[in-house]
């Protein structure tokens, strides 16, 4: 379920810096609207819907639709930030089991490139760090202008949450806790 949580995180946190951009001469700096984005996941227990967020992250966005290689994301993930707002369960989220955050406090998310994929989606190839495993993901995500010179990035990943090591003992097979875990992003961002 950390393990979850965390990919959620650091997808959620690509996705806002990559969607968080609109066409220009240069590629752009994004500010993200922390009360208007979130990053989320949802991890299955007993076959049972668990949603969750991570609540702090800081995110360094540079992005411009129409000069894809010159943007950039990196995402900053406090791992004890993660909820699915039931004390027990978080509790044990920050544990050694799951996100063993005294030994690994953040993940990290770094884009390494983007394509256009047409009609306003994208995809960003990544490397998600997280327990101190690097595994590259790749995240599709759709951009609206909001009208406002403000932009909005939405978006979905799965990521096998043993690929970094989250869900140990008992939780490493998966019969209890499912190994994919979805990772969503609704990022809204104005240019700095």
């Amino acid at each position: 379920m950390i393990a979850q949580l965390s990919r959620v995180s650091a997808l959620a946190c690509a996705l806002l810096v990559a969607g968080g951009a609109m066409s220009g001469t240069h590629a752009a700096q994004w500010q993200v609207d922390p009360a208007a984005s979130s990053l989320t996941f949802e991890a299955s227990v007993f076959g049972s819907s668990v949603p969750g967020s991570f609540e702090k992250w800081d995110a360094d966005i540079t992005f411009d639709e129409a000069d894809l290689t010159s943007s950039s994301v990196e995402v900053v993930i406090t791992m004890e930030s993660a909820t699915t707002n039931d004390a027990t369960r978080d509790s044990s989220l920050v544990s050694d089991d799951w996100f063993a955050v005294t030994a690994h406090p953040q993940a990290r998310l770094a884009s390494t490139a983007f394509r256009n994929t047409g009609d306003g989606t994208f995809e960003m190839d990544a490397d998600l760090t997280m327990r101190g495993q690097t595994q590259a993901i790749t995240l599709p995500f759709a951009l609206e202008d909001l009208g406002d010179g403000s932009v909005r990035a939405v978006g979905t990943v799965t990521v096998d949450r043993t690929d970094y090591g989250i869900g140990q003992g008992d939780f490493t097979s998966g019969a209890t806790v499912g190994v994919d875990v979805p990772i969503s992003i609704d990022i809204s961002a104005k240019p700095k």
